[in-house]
Formats: structure tokens, sequence, C-alpha cells
């Protein structure tokens, strides 16, 4: 428990005022609202004897009332109006307090979760699937936890006040009665702690059933145009109807035992009032309890079962909340792959020069070397070309240059630099970076190729737009630059999404280009276009690419072939094909399958 409430503190620190009117305020309006039927009991009382009851509170009040001529039932009933009218007023003062505090302290859990997972590296979103994320980040925060971490604990700080007071007037009232109305209390303790587990147990599986259905929701309607082209409709159909299922039924088992428990909590503590109505009648009969006191006393006994309803509902939504901010807490402690630790910045004044010295790369707990003691070294303005057969590491070792993820063992240099000392923004800013595969957004075409960076001219787009080679076919959108393109570029072609995510890396005129086999949907018409003007451009930069075309591969400086992390040709294409080694087999194959396409 105590690392929730370290979890909670670290938002309620931003917020000391509204903090401070909470503590402070609540129990001044629960003494208030504690007072009032007091006053009730001391009128009939005094009603009934026509003396003011021997209280020290009576008889103040009837002090007062006498000083400015008023009788005693006007001035108890003149306290109860103001009393009555401060407390609400108090009331709704600090509820609306609560409700502010419940949605910023929303904002804040959603936002550092989604911050969180922006730094993490793959190995995070190997481990967490999309739907997975999604539920913890609304789900979680929204449905669980918002109004648990402010009102839910101060309804629970202000039922509490409210017990206290009340049994501490009750008792001030007859403290063997009070003791019998406080019977059920240690009832309701052992219930908690006997229902807890179950609890935690029912609420978890059920935030994991949740995770499920959004998964294959999610999975579903990203791959919608496979699912039809396989016919998968009615099998998806039955996927989604189970884990709807499932979902059901845990949330079922949720609700039902959440029921029972609020139940019990209810049910218990209405025998308190029965016990009163017994026991306080027999001792109005037969005993020198007053009508006012029994008034009191019956007033109280019945009102303690709301303090102690939304106290138990305190103990239930605690055991549901806690579950949320564990599966909050799991984002957090896994830790980012990369961290930005650097303080140099290239500033563009770099020359590119990329060194790989003795580079090994593995995931952590993965006995596997996905790059394997790799070192060469690319001259600034140099294009390199990487191949080498599916799951060699090409794709890994690119990944390291823009520092998507950090070297296991040795080092990558920029300019006798090792990356992690620069600063990684600036880093980034510094590198054009196209992957495999092409992420869009749902926006313009002009903001997919801009992105949000300041400082690109109209000029320089129209430039990496004409590079990219995809100035005629935006010529032909309905609105240019500001065609909307759904998302991931749901409305236009695999080769428009690649020539766009081109010019988005160029955009930025990069120093070192990383083109990770981006140019696989265009035909070989636009490809061949594509990389004349790119070779155009490229002596001014430092290339790496990952290709399976032999036209690139012909005009590349060096190539290094990789299988199983290892470097195990290098050199120049003819030099490569000459020696008649892995690369000139998979040379050959190449200008097969091309010949095959065409």
């Amino acid at each position: 428990m105590r690392d929730k409430i370290r979890w909670l503190w670290q938002y309620y620190r931003h917020y000391p005022k509204v903090i401070l009117i909470l503590l402070v305020l609540t129990p001044i309006q629960v003494a208030l609202a504690v007072t009032l039927p007091r006053l009730v009991g001391f009128t009939i009382d005094f009603l009934e004897t026509g003396k003011v009851p021997e209280n020290f509170l009576a008889k103040f009040l009837d002090g007062i009332g006498s000083g400015y001529g008023l009788t005693t039932t006007a001035s108890y009933a003149l306290t109860f109006i103001a009393f009555g009218l401060v407390s609400h007023a108090l009331y709704a003062y600090f509820q609306s307090w609560r409700a502010w505090m419940n949605c910023r302290l929303e904002w804040h859990f959603r936002q550092e979760a989604f911050d969180q997972v922006t730094t993490k590296g793959p190995d995070f979103f190997n481990h967490f699937r999309s739907g997975d994320l999604l539920t913890r980040m609304t789900d979680d925060v929204q449905e669980k936890l918002s109004w648990f971490a402010c009102s839910g604990i101060f309804r629970f700080y202000e039922a509490a006040l409210a017990v206290l007071f009340i049994i501490a007037t009750m008792f001030s009232i007859s403290p063997g009665l009070t003791l019998w109305a406080v019977l059920p209390l240690p009832l309701l303790v052992l219930l908690f702690f006997k229902s807890s587990s179950l609890l935690d147990k029912r609420y978890d599986a059920l935030q994991k059933r949740i995770s499920d259905f959004n998964d294959v929701m999610e999975a579903c309607l990203s791959g919608i145009r496979v699912v039809k082209a396989y016919v998968r409709e009615q099998a998806q159909r039955l996927k989604f109807r189970t884990t709807a299922e499932e979902r059901r039924a845990a949330e079922i088992n949720a609700i039902r035992t959440s029921a029972v428990m609020d139940s019990l909590y209810h049910s218990i503590w209405q025998f308190a009032v029965v016990i009163v109505l017994l026991a306080g009648g027999w001792r109005v009969l037969y005993s020198n309890m007053s009508l006012g006191d029994i008034a009191t006393f019956i007033y109280y006994a019945t009102w303690l079962v709301f303090p102690m309803f939304d106290i138990g509902q305190f103990l239930v939504k605690s055991r549901q909340s806690a579950v949320s901010i564990d599966r909050l807490r799991e984002l957090e402690n896994m830790p980012a792959m990369v961290t930005d630790v650097g303080a140099v910045s290239p500033n563009g004044h770099g020359k590119g020069r990329l060194t790989f010295d003795k580079v090994t790369f593995s995931f952590n707990g993965v006995e596997r070397k996905i790059l394997d003691s790799v070192s060469f070294e690319i001259e600034p303005g140099q294009t390199v070309a990487v191949v080498g057969k599916v799951g060699s590491g090409k794709s890994w070792l690119v990944n390291l240059v823009p520092r998507l993820v950090d070297p296991t063992e040795g080092s990558v240099r920029l300019d006798g630099r090792d990356l992690r000392e620069y600063k990684l923004e600036d880093l980034r800013r510094y590198i054009g970076y196209v992957p495999q595969e092409p992420v869009l957004f749902s926006d313009t075409v002009r903001n997919n190729i801009t992105f949000g960076r300041d400082g690109i001219s109209d000029t320089l787009l129209e430039w990496a737009i004409e590079v990219a080679q995809l100035k005629n076919e935006i010529a032909t959108f309905p609105q240019g630059m500001e065609t909307p393109i759904g998302t991931r570029g749901v409305s236009i072609s695999g080769g428009q999404k690649q020539r766009v995510a081109l010019a988005r890396a160029l955009v930025g005129k990069p120093k070192v280009l990383i083109l990770d086999d981006c140019t696989s949907a265009l035909d070989s018409r636009t490809e061949a276009e594509l990389w004349e003007r790119l070779h155009e451009v490229m002596p001014e930069m430092t290339a790496v690419l990952v290709t399976h075309r032999p036209d690139t591969l012909e005009r590349a400086d060096r190539i290094f072939v990789f299988d199983n992390g290892k470097v195990v040709e290098h050199g120049t294409h003819a030099e490569l094909v000459a020696a008649e080694g892995d690369y000139a087999r998979i040379y050959r194959r190449m200008q097969l399958a091309e010949e095959v396409a065409s």
C-alpha cells in the first residue's frame, strides 16, 4: 500500500492549495453538519419540558439568544438555519474542488502514461500489445482511477470524520447505547480483509479481458484489408464474439462481487439502527433518557449508514484502483532501451562519418545476438548498402544510428563521438530515417511531411517532394498538399506512402540518411527515377541503405553483407561479384526476381 500512496503523492504534490482546502474545510463542514441533529434534540426537549437541556452547547446558545431578546426555540432555530447554510455552502465549495481535482489527475495519469510509452524501445512494444496499452490509458485511468484518486479518497476522509464526530456525540449522550450501536464495526473490518484478495483477482481478470477485447478490435480494424482479402470476416467475427463474451463474463463476476460486498456493508450496519430502536426505546420508557436524546440518537444511527457505506465503497474501490495503479506502474517500471544523457549537439556542422566499433546488440534475457561484434567505418558522403537474408540484422544495424536502440556492447560513433554523447533530439534532427514500413498519420500530405517541425520553408518542402518523385502525383490529389490521407495513409498507394515518408526524411536536410528497404512498393520506372535523383543529392550526405534492388547496389560505394548478425563480406559491387561469395548469390537472386517481376 505504501508504494501506491507514494505513486499518488507524486501527482498530489503539484496541488498543495487544493489539498489544504480539502483537508481543512472537510472537518469544519462535517462538524457543522453533525451539530444539526443535536439542535433538533435540544428543541424537542425544551418543547417537552419547558426547560433548557442540561448541556453546555444548549445553554450557550440560549444565553446568546437571550442577549438579543430571542426565545430559546428561536435561538435553536436560527442556529440550525445558520449552521445548515454554512455547511451546505462549504460542501458545495469543496465538492467543486474535488471534481476539478478528479479531472486534473485524470489528465496527469493519462499524459504521464503516454509520455512513458513514447520513451520506450522495441522490447516494450513486444511485451505490451496495442490494445492493452489503450486499455491502460483509457479504461484504467478514466473508469477505475480518476474518481477514486481524489473524490474516492476525500469521501472516505469525509465519511471517517463523520463517523468519528457522530460516535463522539452519541457517546456524550449515552456511552452504553453507543457501544451497542457500533457493535457491527468489527464485523465490517473482518469482511473487508476477507474480501480484498477476491476483489483483486476479479478486477485484475477484468482488466486483462478488456485489454484482450481492445487488442482483437484494433488488430481487426487495422488489418481489415487482409481480413477481406483472405475472406476471414466470419473468423474475425467469431474471435470478436469470443473475447466480448469473456469480457462480459469478467465484468459480471467483478460487478457481482462488488455488489455483494457493498450490500453486506450496508446491511450489516442496518443492525445498528435496529439495536438503537430497541435499546433506546426501552431506556425512554424505563430509564431517564429524554425524547430529544433518543430522537437525536436515532438520527445519528440512521445517518451512520451513509458514511459507513462510503467507507465500504472506498475499501472496494481501493482494491480496484490498486490494480489499475499496478498496471500503470508496469509501464513506468519497464526501463527504456535508450536514455537521453548527452550534452553535445551536432548543429549541422559535422561531416557525417559513422564508425561501428565491435557493436553487439541483443535483447535482455535473450541469448541470441542480433548483431555480433560488427566493426566498420563509413566515410562522409559515402553511399553504403547493407544486404543479407531475412533476420540477418540489417534493420537493427541501421536502427542504431538514430538511437532507436543502443548497442549492448561496443559503440557507434558519429564524427568521432559516441552517439550517446549527443543530445538525442539534436542527433535525430541530424539524421533522416525512412523505416521499412512507412508510418503515416491521419492528417494532410503537408503535415505528414513537415511533421510539426519549425523552419521548413515552402521552397525546401517543394525540393523534398521533387526529389522523392511525388510532385506530379500531388498535383492530381483533390486538395493538393492539403489532401487528408486518412489513418496510416489508407487513401494513397503503398508506393506513395513510401515517397511521402522519404520526403519527410529529406525535408530536414539531414547529414546522414538511413533508408531501410523503403522502395519495395515502387514500380521499376519510378524507382529508377527516384534513385537517379537521390544520387544527385546523396554526395552531400552519408547514406546507409538496406536494399534488394540490383541497380542500387551497383551504384553503392561500398557494400556490407550480413549473415547471423556478422559482416561476412564487404567491398565494392564489382569486387564482391568477382569473389563469387554470398553477395554474388544474393545479387543473382535479386536480378532473377526483378526479371520475373517485370
